[in-house]
């Protein structure tokens, strides 16, 4: 791989990193907030902690990242309730998210998942970024055999990922990486990185021989994958059709793909 593609390779983790704020304002009923801060990607995901004590605090709403200002440096967070330790047999605080709690924004940014094709590319790209965790993609392939979803989809990746706790989502397809927040599948970055892919193995390179069906699950889920890239852009644009970067990045294809542009909700 030429060197000079390697100082591209950088996480956004190390753009941005873990970023603790506070709330600004809230709306009326409790379900967008904003938050002050220098730069942030759209779809970034994280938190709201409130505090009742300095020992003592508790998650209470999930969010991510709806739109950002940079003129005013305002960020807007959509306000979802928090699932991540869902308990039964507990009651719920039933709190809504008020002015001054805490944001924690990219959480586990230190810990990212690659969707690759094959293990050459795999095994370069993930020695060649720093600055984050790898989960082997043999982990991701065994839960989705327990799931008997040989082909996945959002679902099956934020189940994994908040389960994992990732919060970086790579994909390589066509000689090209896209970074992407692992909760919400929200493009960060498009890097050109050409690779020789070498054999590839679907529905991503693992170690995994095969991941099972099984016949009482339906959908597309339950049938494997027939191709690799025309899935994963067709999951990236559904996710990201406000995306002017991913936009112009399909709109230059020279394959079946490009058909792909009339998903986008942009305007020329």
């Amino acid at each position: 791989m030429p060197k000079f593609l390697l100082l591209f390779l950088l996480p956004f983790a190390l753009l941005a990193g873990e970023l603790h704020l506070r709330v600004e304002s809230v709306n009326e009923d409790a379900t967008e907030a904003t938050v002050k801060v220098h730069q942030i990607a759209k779809g970034v995901h994280g938190f709201v902690v409130r505090h009742f004590t300095k020992e003592n605090s508790i998650i209470i709403a999930n969010l991510y990242v709806a739109d950002y200002n940079a003129s005013t440096q305002t960020a807007t967070l959509a306000l979802t309730e928090y699932t991540g330790l869902k308990q039964n047999s507990l009651p719920n605080g039933n709190w809504k998210v008020e002015r001054g709690d805490e944001v924690i924004l990219a959480f586990a940014y230190s810990r990212a998942l690659l969707i690759a094709p094959s293990d050459e590319t795999y095994h370069i790209i993930t020695k060649n970024i720093h600055g984050v965790s790898w989960i082997h993609p043999d982990n991701f392939a065994t839960y989705l055999s327990y799931k008997a979803h040989p082909t996945p989809f959002k679902e099956d990746i934020t189940g994994y990922c908040n389960m994992a706790e990732i919060g970086l989502l790579y994909f390589y397809i066509n000689n090209t990486l896209f970074t992407t927040d692992c909760q919400t599948m929200a493009l960060i970055q498009i890097t050109p990185v050409k690779l020789d892919t070498g054999t590839q193995k679907l529905p991503f390179y693992s170690r995994v021989e095969e991941i099972a069906t099984s016949w009482w699950v339906w959908g597309a889920a339950s049938r494997p994958l027939e191709a690799y890239a025309p899935h994963y852009l067709e999951l990236l644009v559904e996710y990201n059709p406000d995306s002017q970067l991913l936009y112009h990045y399909i709109n230059n294809l020279t394959t079946e793909e490009k058909n792909l542009v009339d998903a986008f909700d942009i305007k020329e």
